[in-house]
């Protein structure tokens, strides 16, 4: 990715989306509101992959999502094939996602990001042999209720900044 023409904000924004997926809730705070934390890094790889196709491709999202274990602690390997599906399928309907509207988008994204979790999920779950988490609808429901706001805000900055 070229830093020049507005790279280093795409940069920045995905960087900071790794920071919200590794940040912790306070401790008095209770556990439930674990479940109202949404998958950033996929909203924001959602968007720029929808807004600029020719800047993140299959090869930047695999190297995010082998980041992204390491950050984690995940299988290496496992964020790296669900960023790059993620970012085929946006990438094949980027055309027709843009002329969506935001709350058509919301339906697209949680959808996007339940079997995305879903994925994660059932993969986690036969490596440790746990049962299914049912949490991973509330992570796509608040991933699309919450896309309103991460798309106005990443918009904004896109043309402030004017990343091309």
């Amino acid at each position: 990715m070229n830093p020049g023409n507005g790279g280093w904000v795409v940069l920045l924004t995905i960087m900071v989306a790794m920071v919200f997926a590794v940040f912790h809730l306070p401790e008095h705070w209770p556990d439930w509101m674990g479940w109202l934390r949404p998958n950033w890094l996929l909203l924001v790889l959602f968007f720029w992959v929808m807004e600029l196709p020719h800047r993140l491709g299959l090869f930047a999202a695999w190297f995010l999502g082998i980041a992204v274990d390491a950050l984690v602690g995940e299988p290496l390997g496992l964020n790296a094939f669900i960023f790059a599906g993620f970012t085929y399928v946006t990438w094949s309907f980027y055309e027709r996602l843009r002329m969506y509207s935001v709350v058509q988008q919301c339906g697209v994204v949680f959808m996007l990001v339940m079997v995305a979790e879903g994925l994660r999920s059932l993969v986690l779950g036969l490596g440790s042999n746990q049962g299914f988490d049912w949490n991973i609808a509330m992570i796509a429901l608040v991933s699309a209720l919450i896309w309103p706001f991460i798309y106005l805000f990443l918009l904004r900055v896109r043309t402030v900044v004017k990343v091309e």
